[in-house]
């Protein structure tokens, strides 16, 4: 074996034997000192975790051959016993072959060699599994949406003193794989009282939820309600709109007032945007990973950045109710890594590449009411929820890069997948309540 490539292979593992290293570094979050036009939502969550099973991705294996013991300095054959230098730490011969052997017999089982490769691949058997499970999840709903949502969700109806009550919701389940997830739901209420006076209230809602790492929140809920109440006398109506992002009541609009005939009715729509969204983790582990036998761990963040705007109606009068509320726009993804390391002969360090959609697009809960006659005074209810929608389509790698320093640096990249999918793109019903009561 020539003595340059010794040396350049001896490097690789002396590191990996034998050098030792800590960092730490967080970083904080910032914010623009322009003051926005729309109010900013922003929200930190708590501590939270990342499934740290990376592992190479596998290649056809390679036949071993184990390195010949040569002395790095010199290149002539050694004896296990022999003491070797090298940039100054002295350590048995065989000591070191038999970790530098080890090692290679190891990646030449996953289709790698220290003798030949400058990249190495890893990913996690955890994230890409979940990202399958979500995948064939979407398919079963893409095949049986618009769902049913008396078989879905959670309906009850009783009658109290000739009044009657429905309550229904559905929600997606969580999409997307630990580091990112979006969660899409809907609910729907309604009471009618079918005595003098007659009353009838109808409430529908749409709710996105988010995930980061190992935390959850709803990123936006609107809620509207319409009610018309009809005495003797006079018809009178009311209505309610609300909207609220991470948790914060942002908006909010009421009304009353009578209808001057049983022929006439009363309709509001609002269309506006609402926040700037800002939500991030702290600083979280993403990944460890060996590179040249350096293990690397590096520290990151994940969040999410973008606008929310309100579409919402009401529609009021003696037979009809309706309210439709319809949270919509576009959030980007992002991740950062970092890491602060450079110990004398040895340096790393690891960043992130790449984009992904965390949302665009709209939600439309809607929710009906109507008085109807079949013989008897009966209260009709239509609501649902409807999506023009994509989500988590993207790639983000991660990458360690490790050098080693031998008159000039030599380096070697691993990559890692931290999330890269197609995501999930729907337009149409996604869930469908009807209900007559009594």
């Amino acid at each position: 074996m020539r003595k340059d490539t010794l040396i350049r292979l001896t490097a690789t593992v002396a590191v990996a034997a034998f050098a030792t290293f800590a960092w730490s570094q967080k970083q904080p979050v910032t914010s623009s000192d322009t003051k926005p036009a729309l109010p900013v939502i922003q929200f930190q969550s708590p501590e939270g975790s990342v499934p740290q099973d990376w592992t190479l991705r596998p290649r056809p294996p390679i036949k071993f051959t184990p390195f010949e013991m040569l002395d790095p300095t010199t290149g002539k054959p050694v004896n296990a016993d022999d003491i070797i230098e090298f940039n100054g730490v002295k350590m048995r011969a065989g000591d070191f072959y038999r970790h530098l052997n080890t090692m290679e017999q190891w990646l030449n089982e996953q289709g790698y060699s220290l003798r030949t490769d400058n990249y190495f691949e890893y990913y996690s058997p955890t994230l890409e599994k979940e990202l399958a499970d979500s995948e064939a999840y979407l398919n079963w709903l893409q095949e049986n949406a618009p769902l049913d949502g008396e078989v879905y969700g959670q309906g009850s109806d009783f009658g109290i003193a000739s009044c009657y009550n429905y309550a229904n919701s559905w929600d997606s389940n969580w999409i997307g794989n630990s580091l990112f997830g979006v969660q899409v739901g809907a609910g729907v209420s309604a009471q009618a009282c079918l005595s003098n006076p007659i009353t009838a209230t109808v409430n529908g809602n749409a709710v996105l939820r988010g995930r980061l790492a190992s935390y959850q929140a709803e990123v936006a809920r609107a809620s509207g309600t319409a009610n018309v109440s009809a005495g003797a006398d006079a018809t009178n109506w009311s209505y309610q709109v609300g909207v609220q992002v991470l948790g914060r009541q942002v908006w909010g609009n009421s009304g009353s007032g009578q209808l001057p005939s049983i022929f006439q009715g009363f309709q509001r729509s609002w269309d506006f945007p609402l926040a700037q969204v800002n939500w991030n983790s702290p600083t979280i582990p993403l990944f460890c990973v060996s590179v040249l036998g350096i293990n690397i761990c590096a520290n990151g963040q994940v969040g999410i950045s973008g606008q929310v705007n309100l579409a919402a109606s009401v529609n009021i009068n003696l037979f009809q109710q309706q309210a439709t509320v319809s949270p919509y726009g576009s959030m980007g993804g992002y991740a950062a890594a970092w890491i602060g390391a450079n110990a004398g002969i040895a340096r790393a360090e690891v960043g992130v590449r790449g984009n992904l959609n965390f949302f665009n697009g709209s939600l439309t809960g809607r929710a009906n009411g109507q008085l109807v006659f079949s013989g008897s005074l009966a209260y009709q209810i239509n609501a649902g929820l409807d999506a023009n929608l994509s989500a988590l389509s993207g790639n983000l790698q991660g990458f360690a890069r490790g050098c080693i320093w031998l008159f000039g640096w030599r380096c070697a990249e691993a990559s890692t997948t931290l999330f890269s999918w197609n995501g999930w793109s729907y337009n149409g019903t996604l869930v469908n309540w009807s209900r007559q009561i009594p």
